[in-house]
């Protein structure tokens, strides 16, 4: 699911007319961004027109200027793209349905309709869109309510209140003591310390069950299945007593399987610090489903990069991410898309190659495969954890990189030898985990670029020599490239 999925096409092709002018410099032509939004000139006039009568708002800090042949873009030091992205989703009635129906569980067409002021077919359109977004975290608006297993309903709404409304409105209208008290019943039953970034995550979780827990049509059976091998892990068992307790003082009676739902939450997002997460590390179960493939995966990765061990605090890490990213492909179904994947991985193919990526879906496939989870083409949860597997492998990869040392000794004039030097410098500055400088007798190098063959054999050491063909040409760069990989591993 897209954050654009609670917007009207129109209010898409908006938000991406602000999109493409700040990835080209705040200005493009009529012709370019016709092209690119594939729309005639005069629909791109009404949406320019609706842009405009939005602005208002931001009190001068935005201007869009267009005159038929080009469309400019002023913002202030004090927006940004996000920003008009929340006045959008601001005004969504597909966001009104959702926040309506967590607010009152349930809700009449008749009741809905004079509450958003829409009419009878426009309200059924618009769930009918929402229904079919809500598809992939198997959950449906139906009868005037949410159904769908109780762990994918509260799900859905985290990520919702979390990624697409305001959630510190959220926190600020319905958080009250019984809420911060809950707060505190974790970080005392667990004996942690959750940090404020996680604690916003935890409130909003809280919240969205507080609002749930008197529902009486939750279904668990899913969820029952999931935590069968998790009966007696301890971290489980220390939430199942915290859970029974905080609700015997309010004389709220709730079912065993409320803080299985709990557990799930806790190990699928950063709540615990890494630190917290290692003791727990140290006593569960190394064969329950989660456990076992962390490490399955852990090896993978070792093996493949023919590492001997990882570092400690390397390894601590990479399991405290790996244990979300599984945990989520475990329990859940569906995810929001906050960043756009396409993009993220085009960011992530220029900074680690596509060597890097094609790996990260051998992973997440081993993992899908491990838990059944099929991979259908648009499947939302496994497009986001494939790019959060691609960051870990990106992460390994910075730290155990070795800094590759190269001498640059160009045979030529003094003041073309300086240039070129230079030159050649500036353009390698960019890879990762090498340090280059013009070649120097005394040093020692893994690698020296000249542009004669050396007259003798030990001329350069040890160091392995590469005779570049065309000084700054792309050829020599990919196959210095290549060099330097080689070396890396």
């Amino acid at each position: 699911m897209k954050t654009e999925h609670f917007l009207e096409k129109n209010e898409i092709r908006e938000v991406t007319i602000f999109k493409q002018l700040v990835l080209n410099d705040g200005t493009l032509t009529y012709g370019e961004m016709l092209d690119y939004l594939n729309v005639s000139k005069a629909s791109l006039e009404n949406d320019l027109d609706s842009i405009t009568s939005r602005l208002p708002i931001f009190e001068g800090q935005i201007r869009l200027d267009y005159d038929g042949q080009q469309i400019s873009l002023y913002m202030s030091d004090r927006v940004s793209l996000q920003q008009i992205y929340r006045l959008y989703l601001s005004q969504s009635v597909k966001i009104d349905i959702i926040n309506f129906l967590f607010k009152h569980q349930e809700f009449s067409i008749v009741q809905l309709t004079q509450e958003l002021a829409i009419s009878d077919s426009s309200l059924f359109r618009k769930i009918k869109e929402l229904n079919t977004y809500l598809k992939e975290f198997n959950i449906k608006i139906r009868n005037g309510q949410l159904h769908g297993e109780e762990l994918q309903i509260r799900y859905f709404y985290f990520q919702f209140y979390y990624y697409i409304e305001d959630n510190l409105t959220l926190i600020r209208q319905r958080s009250d003591k019984q809420i911060t008290q809950a707060v505190q019943s974790v970080e005392n039953f667990l004996q942690v310390k959750i940090a404020p970034e996680n604690r916003t995550r935890l409130n909003i979780w809280l919240l969205i069950s507080k609002s749930r827990i008197a529902n009486k049509d939750k279904k668990y059976k899913q969820l029952r299945e999931q935590m069968a091998p998790y009966l007696k892990d301890p971290l489980y068992h220390k939430i199942q007593v915290m859970v029974l307790r905080y609700f015997s003082r309010y004389s709220v009676e709730v079912d065993e399987e409320e803080a299985m739902l709990h557990f799930a939450f806790l190990l699928a997002f950063p709540i615990l610090t890494e630190n917290d997460f290692h003791e727990y590390t140290l006593i569960r179960d190394r064969h329950a489903p989660i456990a076992s493939l962390d490490t399955y995966i852990v090896e993978t990765i070792i093996i493949h990069y023919k590492f001997r061990k990882l570092p400690y605090m390397l390894e601590r890490e990479l399991y405290y991410h790996l244990t979300h990213i599984h945990t989520r492909l475990y329990f859940f179904q569906g995810d929001i898309e906050i960043y756009e994947y396409e993009e993220m991985l085009a960011k992530e193919k220029q900074v680690i190659g596509k060597n890097v990526v094609s790996f990260a879906h051998v992973l997440l496939k081993t993992s899908s495969d491990k838990f059944m989870r099929a991979n259908i083409e648009g499947n939302s949860l496994l497009k986001m954890e494939l790019l959060k597997y691609i960051s870990l492998l990106a992460i390994i990869s910075f730290e155990m990189t070795t800094e590759i040392r190269i001498g640059i000794d160009l045979k030529m004039d003094d003041l073309y030898k300086q240039t070129l030097s230079q030159l050649l410098i500036l353009k390698m500055r960019p890879i990762n985990g090498i340090q280059v400088e013009r070649f120097k007798p005394n040093k020692v190098y893994d690698l020296v670029l000249t542009n004669e063959k050396p007259k003798e054999h030990t001329t350069y050491k040890e160091a392995r020599v590469y005779i570049l063909s065309e000084i700054l040409s792309s050829f020599d760069m990919r196959n210095i490239q290549a060099i330097i990989q080689e070396l890396s591993t």
